[in-house]
Order: C-alpha cells, then structure tokens, then sequence
C-alpha cells in the first residue's frame, strides 16, 4: 500500500518570509494513499517537482550559534508549484483558483470587482461572497468525513488528520458517524437470537452452568425496540467504546 508522508509544510508569517516547519501536532505522520489517487501520475509527469530552499522552523535571523544551527535552511523538491513553477502562495490560490473554481460550479456568488494596478497596467478581478465554511480547509473535513462514513476507525483518522488524541477528531466529526451505536446493538441483538448457541468465555460468571438462552416475552419486546435506542458514546485512545447516555 503507497502511503503519503507529511513532513513538513510551508508556512507564512504576517508580512514575513516563507519557512518550512514541522506539521500539524509538531510531528510527521503517513497517511495511506487511495490506489486512484497515486495512479495520477499524469500530473506529476506534466509538472515535475521543483527544488526549493528556505529556513527551516523559523526565517528570521539567528542570534546564537545554536539558533542557526536550527534554523539552517533546508532544500527539498515541491511536488505542487504554480504555472510558473514557484511555490503557492495560499492567498493568492484561494482568490485566483479555489473561489473562482467554487463561482463556477455555483458554491459561491461573485458580489463585485476589485481593480489592481501593475506598472500602469489595469487588471479587474472579480470579488466573492465571504464564506468560511467553503474555504479550502473543507476539503479536510470532507476527507474526515467520507473516512467516518465508510466506517473507519476513529484512532486511525486521528493519527492520519495529525490530531493529538482521538478525543479532538471526535470533538469535531463525531456528527458524520450515523450508524454510531447500532452496529452494537446489531450484535447484541445476534447474540440474543432465540435458539442460538452461545459460547460463554471461560472466565465468564456463566461458565459452566449456562449454553443457551431462552427469552421470555419482556427480552423480545426490549430487543422489538431497540432499533429507536440512541447510544451516545465516544472512542478512547486504544479503540474502546465507552458508554456515557442511552436514550430511549
């Protein structure tokens, strides 16, 4: 399986230089690549990657031996650059490629026109409604998002997202999880099946005096409801559920 290895990304400080910095978290982390994905390789082909040099965690001057030390620029190749083979700049990509791109297929609506002015040259460009929620740090939820949905395990979204413990990806997309809690009840309920032999573990209570059960009427009208039980629960760092409400 081809895996995707996050090192470092670029940064940008307020009216300062680029630099290159640890990811999210302060760590470096692999994430799998979708086969689909890593078969593009038109693109890569196309656009070769692009040898770029900057300060490493932090681009103004050292004062110490020991801060140059640390901050000795790195060269590394930049697989994404611009048409121009520069590296990209996120303002600049969010104004002149992601919002105009989001125009296009009817996200956004375009609200007026800026005009700028380049050695006496005039260029208009197009200005859009603001909203947050489609800028393109979307795509990261929605990535989060299509992971949960298909079923995938919260600890292993979290060490891909670069989250700090399981309990943050919870926190924030806990909401895209709609067969949370069933897939239990789905089991349990398996387990209760009239006339189903069961196996005890051998440490268990039951041990040796119990191999099958046999409901009454009162289990069947409780297993007959189950289905509009909402579980509330979240995941802890080794991947077990803990319980915390049941609503009925």
């Amino acid at each position: 399986m081809k895996q995707l290895h996050v090192r470092r990304p670029l940064r940008w400080d307020i009216k300062g230089p680029a630099y290159f910095y640890l990811p999210k978290g302060g760590k470096t982390r692999e994430v799998p690549l979708s086969p689909n994905l890593a078969a593009r390789e038109a693109h890569f082909r196309r656009f070769p990657p692009v040898a770029c040099t900057l300060p490493w965690r932090n681009p103004e001057a050292p004062a110490t031996a020991l801060e140059e030390k640390q901050r000795k620029p790195i060269t590394v190749m930049l697989v994404l650059t611009t048409s121009r083979g520069n590296r990209i700049y996120y303002r600049t990509w969010n104004e002149r490629s992601w919002k105009p791109a989001l125009a296009a297929a009817g996200v956004l609506r375009i609200v007026g026109e800026k005009v700028q002015h380049y050695g006496g040259r005039a260029r208009r460009y197009p200005t859009f409604e603001l909203s947050r929620s489609d800028m393109f740090h979307v795509l990261r939820h929605t990535y989060a998002s299509v992971q949960l949905e298909a079923g995938e395990s919260v600890v292993s979204l979290s060490t891909w997202l670069g989250h700090a413990s399981p309990k943050n990806t919870l926190d924030h997309y806990a909401h895209f999880m709609p067969g949370a809690g069933f897939r239990g009840l789905a089991a349990m309920d398996a387990w209760l099946e009239q006339d189903h032999q069961h196996k005890i573990p051998q440490k268990s209570l039951l041990a040796g005096w119990t191999t099958q059960l046999t409901m009454n009427q009162q289990v069947k009208d409780m297993i007959s409801v189950a289905g509009n039980v909402n579980v509330k629960y979240k995941e802890t760092a080794r991947g077990g559920l803990a319980v915390n409400i049941i609503e009925c």
